[in-house]
């Protein structure tokens, strides 16, 4: 077992390189899949299912088409509270890696969705506000705790490179297979074992939108458009330490920030565009383009084993998807009402413009990360029950497609331009990313929800669940 005295060489300079290049894709990312919702806790109950139906405030932003069916003035009010899973691989042997669960929680309670709407003959118009995007999350791979509540370093991922010729031309093997190959070659240095830093890692990105909507009705024929206003901040942090957890190695930080280097808000405008088409009052059908801002952050490295300071690494961008959807709605009585949504979001603008940390990576291009675009089916329905307070219970389904950033990019290093005495190192900061960017998998959520509606007043609430987020919602409607 010669391999069992081997000191792990080349583990320390694993992500070292970091100093040269600029990056977006730091620990801090990992794990992280954002989802852009209708707002409404109406529509929440019933699996965000709305854009054929879109009868109350919260189509000011959904679809602007249907605002010309109010016609009262009202004012409306959401909050929302949610919490959302990050998964990152924290331990075993590559590739029977070892996943583990990290919460993160909005704000206490904000206000996710305010709004005035004005009715005026055929056409209606609205301003509000919309938080679509508030995530909190911090990760720590770097301790644990067992059930005495002692904190020890993490036992992270581990993966065997062979020193090939050229050196690190082909990706990482098995335990066994790299015992065999030094056994084989009678070389312990034949085979490298590495693994991921410890880590520490926190982000907190906020988008903000301020929007004006109107809306105007040609017969059976609505059309709406919105124009929004947003802002944007974000800050992600990743600091890095030695294997042992003794000593910080380096700190990468990517946010929004001016010329000081303050943090601030990134701003930006796009439309929003929607038909309501209701040939009768039993159904109905619309549908909603929705265009995603950008916003330019910019990217720090604190190189502190190196000693060279803080370096400005430059910039990426952050695309919020481009949304397009329609849908369907269904009254088959006059107490039920049965939607059906059909939605592509464009998760593949995530990473446009994407900036990498390593030349190796650099190497590739654009065939290096990939976030994949998601057509979401939402199906949901409404029932009615009369009494002296009119109530409604509703209930939802939507399939959430797998859109986390994935590495997809070779784990070999026979690019031309790479030096073969580095090769093997190379391949195994390639390994290092498909580790901590593995991609996700497909996620069903489910919601319930009522509402109790008097003449002037209407209050609703919902609850939506799946194995990556839980999300509750309260919101009310006055109306003059």
């Amino acid at each position: 077992m010669r391999h069992r005295a081997v000191i792990l060489l080349g583990a320390v300079l694993l992500l070292s390189t970091s100093v040269f290049a600029q990056n977006t894709d730091i620990e801090s990312l990992s794990g992280l899949q954002f989802n852009f919702g209708n707002p409404g806790a109406r529509s929440l109950g019933m699996g965000g299912a709305f854009l054929g139906l879109a009868d109350d405030a919260s189509a000011a932003e959904a679809n602007p088409a249907g605002l010309t069916i109010l016609r009262r003035p009202e004012v409306s009010l959401e909050g929302r509270n949610y919490e959302t899973i990050a998964i990152v691989n924290t331990t075993g042997f590559y590739p029977d890696l070892v996943q583990e669960e990290f919460n993160a929680f909005s704000r206490a309670a904000e206000v996710n969705f305010a709004s005035v709407v004005l009715p005026f003959g055929k056409g209606a118009i609205s301003a509000y506000y919309h938080l679509p995007l508030a995530y909190e999350s911090e990760i720590n791979a770097a301790w644990e705790t067992n059930i005495f509540n002692v904190a020890r370093p993490r036992s992270l991922p581990n993966f065997f490179m062979p020193v090939t010729d050229p050196p690190g031309s082909s990706g990482p093997i098995s335990e066994a297979e790299c015992e065999a190959l030094r056994d084989d070659t009678g070389d312990p240095f034949s085979c490298l074992q590495f693994q991921t830093f410890p880590y520490f890692s926190a982000v907190n990105i906020k988008l903000q939108t301020w929007g004006l909507a109107g809306a105007y009705q040609f017969g059976r024929l609505s059309l709406g458009a919105a124009y929004r206003y947003h802002q944007f901040e974000e800050a992600a942090i990743t600091q890095r330490t030695d294997l042992q957890v003794r000593n910080l190695r380096t700190e990468v930080f990517q946010a929004t920030v001016n010329s000081a280097g303050d943090i601030v808000k990134e701003s930006d405008s796009t439309f929003v565009f929607g038909f309501k088409y209701a040939p009768s009052d039993r159904f109905s059908i619309g549908g909603a383009y929705k265009e995603g801002a950008s916003f330019d952050t910019s990217i720090f490295l604190n190189d502190i084993a190196g000693g060279t300071g803080l370096s400005d690494l430059g910039g990426s961008t952050f695309h919020v998807p481009d949304v397009w959807g329609v849908g369907v709605s269904w009254r088959p009585m006059p107490v039920l009402t049965i939607n059906v949504d059909g939605v592509n979001v464009s998760y593949g603008n995530l990473t446009d413009d994407f900036q990498s940390i390593y030349p190796e990576i650099q190497i590739l291009g654009n065939n290096a990360y990939e976030t994949e675009d998601a057509t979401e089916v939402h199906v949901g329905a409404e029932y009615f029950f009369a009494s002296t307070i009119p109530f409604a219970l509703r209930a939802g389904w939507w399939r959430d497609p797998a859109h986390q950033m994935k590495y997809v990019g070779p784990q070999t290093c026979t690019d031309e331009a790479i030096d073969s005495s580095f090769r093997t190192l190379c391949a195994a900061n390639r390994t290092v990313l498909g580790i901590l960017f593995p991609g996700s998998e497909d996620d069903d959520h489910w919601s319930v929800g009522f509402g109790l509606a008097w003449p002037r007043f209407q209050v609703d609430a919902a609850y939506e669940t799946s194995d990556r987020l839980k999300v509750g919602s309260l919101s009310g409607v006055f109306r003059f």
